[in-house]
This record gives structure tokens, sequence and C-alpha cells, in this order.
């Protein structure tokens, strides 16, 4: 079986913005959260993560603003969809 890439979901509604990337091993969880980490030291910005672990070693990676006024997270996600190689990101509504 090939690899599977990291797929990437957004969401955004009023002041609201959720990123939900989902994982398929321990090296992209590992990648996401050094990249997720770098992101946040260069943007100075503190979203809410949250870790899903789902089964074997999937899962999902969830970064969330809440009361983005300013919008400041689209810079944020770009920056990091850009650095993770993801090249489509699915928008849920």
């Amino acid at each position: 079986m090939g690899v599977v890439c990291i797929k990437a979901y957004h969401e955004m509604e009023e002041r609201y913005a959720r990123l939900v990337l989902e994982y398929h091993s321990t090296e992209q969880r590992n990648k996401i959260c050094d990249t997720v980490g770098e992101v946040i030291e260069e943007f100075g910005l503190a979203p809410a993560v949250t870790v899903t672990p789902k089964k074997n070693l999937a899962g999902e990676y969830s970064i969330e603003f809440h009361d983005d006024y300013d919008r400041e997270s689209g810079n944020f996600f770009e920056s990091l969809i850009k650095r993770l190689d993801i090249d489509h990101c699915e928008v849920d509504i």
C-alpha cells in the first residue's frame, strides 16, 4: 500500500477558523507538530491545538482560532499548508 498524504480540511465562520490536518503515520504527526510550533513562533499567535488519535497510527491535528477579529488565521494556515507541502485543502461546510 502506498503512502497516504496529509489531508487538510478548513472551516470558517464569522470570527472562527479551524484547520484539521489528517495524518496517517507517526512521522506525519511529528512533522505537523514541529511545523505548527515553528509557525506559532513565527506569527506570535496562540491558537487552540488538539491532537486526536484515531486508529493505528492515524489521527487528526486541529488548529482553531476563536474570535479571530483580524483574520490572522488566514496567513497562519497558508504558511502551515505550504510548509507541509499540502497542495489541496477541502472546505468543510
